[in-house]
């Protein structure tokens, strides 16, 4: 083979690479492949359905990062075939992604700033008015890492939770053409700029993830990865479509079933409970490079993810990501009672509809209409206006002033936890934390020593049983419930604090241990192997602690809400608001603890009884019995104790 020989075939495949990516390319500008449009529909299904539905589809958050390999396949598509024909502009590049992403947000973001004005009290609007400030500015991901946090506020009540993901999605949009076009210019191998980006981000995750860093899921540089696996493809030009792509064969149509089955088993397989995203995120991403590379003809591409539903779904898929979760949040905020299965489904069906009157009567407009050429000066500004308001709003502390003076006590009331947990020492809540302080009291204290062990829910009783029990000992740790040989995704080194409180457990032989947890949140029957190790240890007496009453959202919010809708006083007992499933995971544990031999005491019972669940002890807002969703203050868990007559 000669020189010439070798270099005609190297431009050959030049040619062929570039070919390709200008078919790439020309998907996004003619919409050629509707089985990427289908594929965002299953991208955005599987998220719809675990926001609102969580038990039906566990792993149905992974559909975000299907939507970050097509986004790296379909954004570096155009990119590389512009930079090969040497058209590519920064200033038209990111004009595109104005038109694209600005008018959606906009509206989502107006529309959700009125609602909490409207429904919100201050504190709530006032965190509302920061992710919507964040959520403008595109840099939601890095206001939410900061917010990860025992109590936090639940996921539910942050109606611009989704954001994070259009964040990292933006920063990425911002910094690859840089990267691309400076690679280009260097005469730098793409694909190997590619692969690296690829494989440092690959590696950040897999580190961060396996550092018990929750913080890292926000990260921009743990999910890049995802996007240049679909920038790979593109620059391979896998998958392309138009004059020269290839055609059906059994080898395209099996990697379309097996991108497939990757996806289905991901959105099965896969839960809130597992580190995420870490080595897990390679599943989903494997499948959706695997349909994107099988190409158009390919048999799921062409007869699912091709079909007119799929692919009119898929259309419709970012402003229906936009809308659906602040719809199912701002339900959930407004609506406590028994119907939420009901309201969670309308909602679900108005953001449908929300999505579709979006796409067609402010996207497209804005993007193909009469006024794409003027529309981008004015989309920024109205963006720059709406995190500006946003902005000073939070600044004002979310506007005290909208609700009734009589109401700001309880609605601007704060509670402290570190002194009643002692939190640092006894109970660990820092994630990455193990190591305990001195939480024994000495032996002069009592004769009998009481060993508390579990989670917040453990360590919410501590101040309580401190009034009943002269001698303590304390070992507690947020998202850590006392089940031994068990893994958990929220704090990977709950096994090792467990098994650590279990050899102290035996050298300080207690007469009674107490086992807490928030139950609902774990997989409770796994108490079995705690149980059985501290029948081995000799413990006389282990008294496991039920399930505490949990509202919906915070019990403050529910008795302004409650006050605000019959026009009267604080109730001291409802069951407005109550979450149906607590006296059910109750019932169903008292028997299995009671038949292993430990003693079994229900704070649902001592708080709740026909009428509804106790709130108050006392004035409003001192004498509360939670201070959140499902953490009992002090003077609840002093109730508690000496209505069960614990430990």
């Amino acid at each position: 083979m000669t020189s010439q020989d070798v270099t005609a075939g190297s431009l050959d495949a030049v040619s062929a690479g570039a070919a390709a990516r200008t078919r790439v390319a020309a998907h996004v500008e003619t919409g050629y492949r509707a089985d990427i449009d289908g594929l965002r529909a299953v991208a955005i299904l599987p998220v719809v359905c675990f926001h609102a539905f969580p038990a039906a589809m566990p792993g149905g958050f992974v559909g975000v990062d299907v939507f970050f390999v097509i986004s790296g396949y379909l954004i570096s598509g155009i990119i590389l075939s512009q930079l090969d024909r040497g058209t590519f502009g920064l200033a038209d590049y990111y004009a595109r992604r104005v038109r694209r992403i600005f008018p959606a947000l906009g509206v989502v973001l107006s529309t959700s700033y009125v609602t909490g004005w409207w429904l919100l009290y201050p504190d709530e609007f006032k965190q509302l008015c920061k992710h919507i400030a964040a959520g403008a500015a595109f840099v939601a991901n890095f206001a939410l890492r900061r917010e990860v946090g025992y109590f936090d506020g639940a996921a539910e009540t942050k109606p611009m939770l989704h954001l994070w993901s259009l964040g990292v999605e933006e920063q990425f949009y911002i910094v690859w053409p840089l990267l691309l076009w400076a690679a280009v210019k260097a005469r730098a191998n793409l694909r190997t700029v590619i692969l690296a980006a690829l494989a440092v981000s690959l590696a950040w995750n897999l580190w961060a993830v396996g550092a018990d860093d929750p913080r890292s899921f926000f990260s921009p540089l743990v999910r890049v990865w995802e996007l240049a696996t679909g920038a790979l493809l593109a620059q391979a030009g896998a998958g392309a479509a138009g004059p020269g792509a290839p055609r059906r064969s059994l080898g395209r149509d099996a990697l379309s079933v097996v991108g497939a089955a990757l996806l289905v088993g991901a959105v099965l397989l896969i839960d809130r409970e597992m580190p995420f995203p870490g080595w897990r995120a390679a599943v989903p991403v494997a499948g959706t490079a695997l349909l994107i590379a099988a190409g158009p003809g390919a048999l799921v591409n062409r007869t699912v993810l091709a079909n007119p539903l799929m692919v009119g779904i898929g259309l419709i898929s970012y402003p229906l990501y936009l809308w659906h979760w602040p719809l199912l949040s701002f339900a959930h905020v407004a609506v406590l009672d028994a119907a939420e299965p009901l309201v969670r489904g309308l909602a679900v069906a108005a953001a449908f509809g929300l999505a579709w009157a979006t796409w067609r009567f402010v996207e497209r407009p804005l993007r193909f209409g009469r006024l794409r050429r003027v529309a981008v000066p004015g989309l920024a500004a109205a963006l720059v206006a709406i995190g500006g308001v946003a902005w000073a709003t939070n600044k004002a502390d979310g506007l005290p002033g909208r609700v009734p003076a009589e109401t700001g006590g309880l609605a601007s009331w704060r509670y402290d936890t570190a002194p009643a947990y002692r939190s640092g020492t006894c109970f660990l809540e820092e994630l990455r934390a193990s190591a305990f302080g001195d939480c024994v009291d000495p032996p002069a204290a009592g004769p009998r020593l009481v060993f508390l062990w579990g989670d917040s829910h453990a360590a919410h009783l501590y101040a309580g049983l401190r009034t009943a029990a002269p001698r303590m000992a304390q070992y507690t740790a947020s998202g850590c419930p006392p089940l031994l040989e068990t893994d958990f995704g929220y704090r990977a080194n709950c096994r090792v604090i467990n098994e650590a409180v279990l050899e102290r457990l035996v050298r300080l032989a207690p007469h009674t241990v107490v086992l807490a947890a928030h139950w609902k949140d774990h997989d409770w029957r796994r108490l079995d192997a705690t149980l059985a190790a501290l029948e081995r240890a000799g413990v006389p007496r282990v008294v496991v602690v039920g399930p505490v009453p949990q509202w919906q959202i915070a019990l403050p919010k529910v008795l302004l809400r409650y006050a605000a809708r019959s026009g009267g006083a604080y109730p001291e007992r409802t069951s407005w608001g109550l979450a149906s499933e607590i006296g059910r995971l109750d019932h169903a544990m008292k028997p299995f603890v009671e038949a292993r031999g430990g003693v079994y005491v229900s704070p649902y019972a001592a708080l709740c009884d026909a009428r509804g669940c106790l709130t108050h002890v006392g004035p409003v807002p001192d004498g509360l019995i939670t201070f959140d969703g499902h953490h009992l203050t002090v003077v609840g868990a002093t109730h508690v104790v000496r209505t069960l007559a614990l430990p």
